[in-house]
């Protein structure tokens, strides 16, 4: 078994654009975010990531557990929330004509979360109610650590001419920034969408419960 350890950080030019543009988009739009100090704030999410590239799977039977992952954060102050998030995923091929020739890929993850919310700080700044509306728009960064393993059966090595199995660990530490933007449908309940390398995926969606702080 082999082990690798990587270290990763996203925050680059391209990150900070994304954020900047978003902080000046809520400012265009005029919308007010409902994020607030002391509650918290339970989302499952999904992700959309393809790792079918590592071969050509023609005449393969594929099996999927897609990026799945539970953030849980609470408010620390009226712009700024931390928390924790874990996910996995998993693929299987399995090949149609030589049953023993499978391939298994998984994913965990598990780290924490912070991410600073801006309506209320432009509102501060600006000392006027610019925001009208249901919405909260945030930026953040994730510190994950993912576990990825691989295990590969009865595959075909054109070196020795046989079939041989493997097995591969890898261990990758993060730090990825993700900007997002949440809908309230009602007061504790919304619908998300997030971009950016501090989830499974690039692009997730999911929704979020808010338990208010009177209740607990």
């Amino acid at each position: 078994m082999q082990h690798r350890f990587r270290i990763n950080s996203y925050w680059n030019i391209k990150g900070r654009a994304i954020v900047l543009s978003l902080v000046l988009l809520t400012v265009a739009q005029g919308l007010m975010g409902q994020f607030s100090n002391k509650d918290w704030y339970i989302s499952p999410k999904i992700s959309f990531a393809d790792y079918s590239n590592r071969h050509d799977w023609d005449g393969y039977s594929i099996q999927k557990v897609p990026p799945i992952s539970l953030a849980v954060e609470k408010g620390l102050t009226d712009y700024l929330s931390a928390g924790a998030l874990m996910g996995f995923s998993r693929d299987k091929y399995k090949n149609d004509t030589l049953a023993t020739n499978v391939h298994r890929y998984s994913e965990f993850a598990f780290g924490g979360v912070a991410n600073v919310h801006f309506a209320g700080w432009i509102e501060k700044w600006t000392n006027y109610k610019v925001f009208l509306g249901d919405w909260d728009f945030y930026a953040g960064l994730s510190l994950l650590m993912k576990w990825n393993n691989a295990r590969e059966d009865d595959v075909w090595n054109e070196e020795t001419q046989q079939l041989v199995s493997s097995k591969s660990a890898d261990f990758n530490f993060s730090v990825s920034p993700l900007v997002g933007v949440r809908y309230f449908v009602n007061d504790n309940f919304c619908m998300l969408l997030e971009i950016g390398p501090g989830n499974m995926g690039f692009f997730t969606t999911g929704i979020t419960f808010r338990i208010p702080s009177q209740y607990y």
